[in-house]
């Protein structure tokens, strides 16, 4: 008798239970955890000057770039051969297959350290177990805009178990010691952890060589910024030119003593004439559609070509590949082409560099100890050469260099699966 009068009571308070967030406990493995500070970002491209510009990137130089980071993502947006080439090098990089090579052949007087390729094996299988490892691959490339970029590796009982992307809004720098970075979080979320005490546990990739104590000023999006200034001003006075640029001048005359009412009417009835081109005026009224005469738009179109090159240059190192002009020719766009190859190559070999050092040395050392050889992480350039011509480069090297070419690495590289036992061959 008691429950059933209860029972009311007990389905209003779980209805109202249910009202309420209810959140996980946190993760102790991970640091970077969903926060709402990274779903809150300001435009600051809206109403840019040169010195709004100064300040965003004075900002960063004094350790806090989330301003700068907000700018780039706004010029991404709203610039879109800015986003265009940036892509475009980010693909470069990132469309490259990956495999995780062998260090050199140890010394044969070690005998306590692990065979070289076993090392590499275990590396590459780790790797691949990870589900978000190409999502921070391609996190990892954007630091050739950003400057920097950061991702965090998490363990558990001394296993590599998962790969996190830190958001770019939450970098900063010691404001004592501004050669330390830091990551905002949560219960940090003003001076945030120091990268550098978790020896392990970070991924920091920054690409051009960043001057001791300045994070924040290598990436590309400086240069970019000031080109993105001259075009979003151009393009907006471009704008309003075009508005009126070409349509005929409306001028009205009235008789002396034409009420102010009667004066404010015509004026609205001009103004009508020049959206609705329809209008009503009275005989007395001496109406004119004075021809614009033939302004140009070069000085506009020209600001806006050279941004948009000089943009281009600076992200690919050329630009033929992306506009032919009339005295351009594909040749040419291909021999700019190669040109960019040693872009793409730097980028493979910083990346080299940064994932050795900081994902699979401390993957290895976890697993096999101090004495075994740190693999490398390799892309395939031979990706970015043409099926023609790298069938012809193996055919040198094979007959006429006598080099001895592993099958499987040919294979992959032609993108020809090596056949089975039961297929069929030509």
């Amino acid at each position: 008798m008691n429950a059933a009068r209860f029972q009311p009571i007990r389905s209003a308070l779980s209805a109202l239970g249910s009202l309420f967030a209810r959140t996980a406990p946190p993760d102790p493995r991970r640091t970077i955890r969903p926060w709402r500070d990274d779903a809150q970002r300001a435009v600051q491209s809206a109403g840019l000057t040169p010195s709004r510009v100064l300040a965003l990137l004075g900002a960063a130089d004094a350790g806090r770039p989330q301003a700068q980071f907000d700018l780039y993502d706004d010029m991404l947006r709203r610039w879109t051969r800015l986003a265009a080439v940036a892509a475009t090098r980010r693909l470069a990089l990132t469309a490259l297959d990956w495999d995780v090579a062998p260090a050199p052949a140890r010394d044969p007087s070690s005998q306590a350290a692990p065979e070289p390729q076993r090392v590499a094996d275990y590396c590459r299988d780790a790797l691949r177990d990870l589900e978000r490892i190409d999502e921070v691959l391609d996190h990892l490339a954007g630091a050739v805009g950003y400057g920097v970029a950061v991702a965090e590796l998490v363990w558990e009982d001394a296993r590599l178990v998962d790969i996190l992307p830190a958001p770019f809004s939450r970098l900063i720098a010691d404001d004592r010691e501004p050669w330390r970075l830091r990551l905002r979080t949560q219960e940090s979320p003003h001076d945030g952890v120091a990268l550098d005490e978790q020896p392990g546990k970070w991924i920091v990739h920054t690409p051009g060589a960043a001057r001791v104590g300045r994070w924040f000023d290598g990436g590309l999006l400086r240069s970019s910024a000031l080109l993105f200034l001259a075009q979003s001003l151009s393009f907006k006075d471009w704008l309003t030119y075009s508005q009126i640029a070409g349509m005929p001048l409306r001028v009205a005359q009235f008789e002396p003593g034409t009420p102010a009412s009667e004066k404010t009417e015509l004026l609205r009835a001009l103004s009508a004439l020049g959206t609705d081109a329809a209008a009503a005026f009275s005989k007395a009224i001496d109406l004119r559609l004075m021809e614009a005469s033939g302004a140009s738009n070069k000085p506009y179109e020209a600001i806006q070509s050279h941004c948009n090159t000089e943009v281009t240059i600076l992200w690919l190192g050329q630009h033929l590949t992306t506009e032919l002009r009339g005295a351009g020719s594909r040749a040419a766009a291909e021999v700019h082409d190669r040109v960019r190859e040693d872009l793409l190559a730097d980028d493979v070999a910083e990346e080299r560099r940064t994932l050795r050092r900081d994902l699979l040395t401390p993957l290895v050392r976890a697993r096999f100890g101090p004495a075994a050889p740190v693999p490398h992480f390799a892309r395939s350039l031979s990706q970015s050469a043409s099926t023609s011509e790298l069938a012809q480069l193996l055919s040198i090297a094979s007959e006429r260099l006598k080099l001895r070419i592993p099958r499987a690495w040919a294979h992959r590289a032609l993108g020809i699966p090596e056949a089975g036992p039961d297929d069929a061959l030509l």
